[in-house]
């Protein structure tokens, strides 16, 4: 079944934020997930990415059980923005460990997405698969900057 090109359009507008928190955050892959049955979202798949050159993407890639990751479990439980800095030293919560070894992710920076029930929606999130990254307040401003225009465009993410 064919994208509504309303989706279409808005997952174009998503991709250019995640390009913008990208270059802000000086990362190498950014994603957002969402679950939205009305606009076909699934938290397990993403609904936008961004990334450097010779970067995997995950886009298409439905193989972790997003809901059951520790690290989204700490988010919903925290409500909060999750920083690993060193994921290679076992780091709580652990993040999947596919993330680690196909995706190479060395540190990453999770911003939650709530809907207006309090219900965990969905995140964004930052890799660096480059080593271990110490995060500024520049960095965790920009990742709210991309929280705040991917509410104002999806109306999820307050």
């Amino acid at each position: 079944m064919a994208k509504d090109d309303n989706v279409s359009e808005l997952e174009k507008k998503l991709d250019a934020v995640l390009e913008t928190l990208l270059r802000a955050s000086g990362g190498s892959r950014s994603t957002l997930r969402i679950d939205d049955r009305a606009r076909g979202w699934n938290v397990n798949f993403l609904c936008a990415e961004a990334l450097e050159p010779g970067v995997k993407s995950l886009r298409g890639d439905g193989s972790i059980d997003q809901r059951a990751a520790a690290t989204v479990k700490w988010m919903a439980a925290n409500k909060r923005n999750l920083l690993q800095s060193d994921l290679s030293n076992n780091p709580n919560p652990a993040p999947p460990p596919a993330l680690l070894g196909a995706y190479a992710a060395k540190a990453q920076m999770l911003e939650p997405l709530f809907a207006h029930d309090g219900y965990l929606s969905g995140w964004i999130s930052v890799h660096y698969v480059d080593g271990p990254h110490v995060f500024s307040a520049s960095d965790e401003n920009a990742l709210d900057r991309a929280r705040a225009d991917v509410a104002r465009l999806t109306g999820i993410g307050f």
